[in-house]
């Protein structure tokens, strides 16, 4: 067996005995968010009534703990009560534990994504405040992809060019609001398939 040159590492049959038996260990996944369970816990509030909520939000917008209210079926509806009465996280910071269990505002925008997508495209007259109030390259294109969400629905394989505008929109969001929501759509767009060096490359376009 030829030395390790730098004498402090073993080599692949030194290790070989320290391996488990496969059989023996699951692993065990440290995701919070799973959507069977979401399911279960929107099933349990009333998922028409969230689906509009989730619509609600990421069109006109939210922040500050304000959330506004929401018309359905000709009602008047509180969304911070509501949220308050189905025991809703709206008390969430970034490194807040949750459970697969939890509803939050972020997470009914994201699990609505394909119904918020829908109803963007089926409405030419409506924009979102993230389009209307960050997108720089204004144009119907872009009106149909800048909204909250978007990260959870882009291609990787056909949709860097809308990522560009997305991330110039929140990278103007962020100048303005003094925040990084962008560094959180990039961690995103990259565990969903998104090459990094070309979302580096993005950025680098953006400077």
């Amino acid at each position: 067996m030829a030395a390790d040159p730098l004498g402090t590492f073993l080599q692949p049959d030194q290790l070989e005995k320290f391996k488990p038996d496969f059989g023996i260990f699951q692993l065990v996944q440290t995701e919070t968010y799973n959507e069977y369970e979401l399911a279960k816990s929107i099933d349990a509030i009333d998922s028409k009534i969230c689906g509009a909520i989730a619509v609600q939000l990421a069109i006109v917008g939210y922040g500050n703990k304000t959330y506004g209210n929401v018309i359905v079926d000709g009602k008047v509806i509180d969304i911070v009560k509501y949220f308050k009465q189905h025991g809703v996280r709206v008390d969430t910071e970034f490194g807040s534990k949750l459970t697969p269990k939890d509803i939050t505002p972020r997470r009914l925008i994201r699990f609505y994504r394909f119904t918020i997508d829908e109803y963007v495209k089926s409405n030419p007259n409506l924009s979102t405040y993230l389009f209307k109030k960050y997108c720089l390259n204004k144009n119907e294109k872009t009106r149909k992809f800048i909204y909250p969400g978007f990260e959870h629905i882009a291609d990787p394989r056909v949709d860097l060019d809308k990522i560009k505008d997305l991330l110039d929109t929140y990278s103007f969001l962020d100048s303005r609001l003094n925040t990084k929501v962008k560094d959180r759509i990039i961690r995103v767009l990259i565990a969903r398939g998104f090459n990094e060096d070309a979302i580096k490359q993005v950025q680098i376009q953006l400077i």
